[in-house]
């Protein structure tokens, strides 16, 4: 019954709202009382006269007043305890949240299914056949109140066949805990801050990476899942700048005695610019990480940053460049510049260009271990290396609202952009696929990848099938 009467409580307000717009012929829109007026009108106190004036200047009687601020007084009344209701309402709704009704759970379930070396052969090909793995990932969210909540992720990678081993306690499982923390409980450290601070603290394996143990899919081989680290991250903003840092424990011992070898500290910033001429906006961002390695000892340590620029040139066209520095001379930088065109062709396609290079030492090899994915990923989720240039294209075509096409090409150089059987890190890569949505959360996906390594004169392609299934 309570429920009815909000709802009811809420119609009023919202019809209040909706009254038809009310033009008073003698009332200017400029006059300094217009404002006041209207705002009675809206609330159903006054509707002036039948023949549209409001006859600002006329004398009232007694009675005409008693009516008028009878009317206000039941009006403020009732929004008065229509908010005091929908405050109740809310604690209600943020009560059932807490209950076990409020937990989440979804995740997606993927059977893939590879056919190796279909039309490639020759080289050092050991052979052909198919290949099977199963993936499952789920997510499970319950909020304990309106500050904070807490999740618990599984993914088992590719330890479904062909991937080998996985820990369960240690590489599959993650765990993240979320807190929001109200600027005004920070005391004067909050008048800094324009919203909430924002905690997460997580637990988990990092990025880890698969390795091809049939010798048959080298392409495969370097495909990384990306993980979360263990550690903490504080979000918030500050002076119209988004600010962000914290800490994650990116490497351990050997053994599971939980001793971190190698700690990476990290801060970032970012700030809008709106009203530039040409390009409209601009965002610009910065990142500075700070690695080292057995902190007690003297392991070595690395002090790196990266400042990126991006920006909507046009609601369809997307633009980034960025700039990383691990080093003051050039062997130390990556540039990479990106273009992201949508719409291009069809509602709901896309192109995506981007030219990576990579310096000798952008990767400190010291750290080589640790920092393997810092320069970033081609589009088949394999970490670019140090001493290379990357040349990469994504395009996707809807034939319609279910079946689209989706192509992937990656070529990668040698740092002086050659290719061939000299360049050990030379490779091309090419990849066309369908997927189709046999329901709202069931997606079919095939593709044909090949790809060409000079260096050992071979060719290798994967044909697969796969289905997904999101719940």
């Amino acid at each position: 019954m309570k429920r009815i009467i909000i709802l009811l409580l809420l119609m009023a307000l919202l019809g209040y709202g909706a009254r038809a717009e009310v033009k008073f012929k003698d009332l200017p829109a400029d006059h300094w009382a217009a404002k006041s007026v209207y705002s009675l009108v809206k609330m159903g106190v006054t509707s002036g006269y039948p023949d549209g004036t409001f006859r600002g200047k006329k004398n009232i009687t007694r009675y005409e007043t008693a009516i008028f601020l009878s009317k206000l007084a039941d009006r403020l009344k009732d929004e008065v305890a229509a908010k005091e209701d929908l405050k109740e309402l809310k604690s209600e709704i943020a009560a059932l949240r807490r209950t076990s009704a409020g937990v989440n759970l979804n995740g997606a379930f993927e059977l893939d299914n590879s056919l190796a070396n279909l039309l490639a052969g020759g080289g050092t090909i050991t052979g052909k056949g198919p290949v099977v793995n199963y993936r499952l990932r789920t997510s499970l969210e319950k909020e304990l109140n309106d500050q904070a909540s807490v999740k618990l992720n599984l993914d088992t990678m590719d330890a479904g066949y062909y991937g080998g081993t996985r820990d369960l306690a240690t590489q599959m499982l993650d765990v993240a805990g979320k807190v929001k923390i109200n600027s005004r409980d920070l005391g004067v450290m909050g008048d800094l801050l324009n919203s909430p601070l924002d905690l997460t603290i997580h637990s988990g394996p990092g990025q880890l990476q698969h390795i091809d143990t049939t010798g048959l899919l080298p392409s495969e081989t370097g495909v990384t899942y990306d993980r979360p680290d263990t550690g903490f991250d504080l979000a918030t903003k500050m002076w119209g700048a988004e600010v962000g840092g914290g800490y994650k424990a990116r490497r351990y011992e050997a053994g599971n005695s939980g001793k971190v070898e190698t700690n990476w500290l990290y801060g970032r910033t970012g700030y809008n610019f709106n009203g530039i001429p040409v390009i409209s906006n601009l965002k610009l961002e910065g990142t500075a990480d700070i690695l080292s390695k057995n902190p007690g000892s003297s392991g070595p340590k690395d002090l790196r940053g990266t400042l990126a620029f991006s920006s909507n040139i046009t609601p369809k066209v997307e633009a980034r460049a960025a700039l990383g520095l691990a080093r003051a001379e050039a062997k130390g930088w990556m540039v990479e510049a990106r273009l992201k065109i949508t719409d291009f062709v069809a509602s709901g396609s896309s192109l995506m260009i981007r030219g990576a290079k990579v310096g000798s030492e952008f990767i400190n090899p010291a750290l080589q271990v640790e920092e393997f994915n810092f320069a970033g990923y081609d589009v088949f989720m394999r970490p670019l290396e140090n001493s290379t240039v990357n040349l990469a294209g994504e395009l996707i075509y809807p034939f319609s609202d279910k079946l689209r096409l989706r192509g992937l090409g990656e070529a990668r150089l040698s740092g002086d952009y050659r290719y061939g059987a000299d360049q050990p890190k030379s490779r091309l890569t090419g990849q066309i696929g369908l997927n189709y949505n046999l329901a709202a959360d069931t997606i079919f996906e095939t593709f044909y990848r090949a790809e060409t390594d000079p260096t050992i004169s071979e060719t290798t392609d994967i044909t697969a099938l796969g289905l997904k299934y999101n719940f």
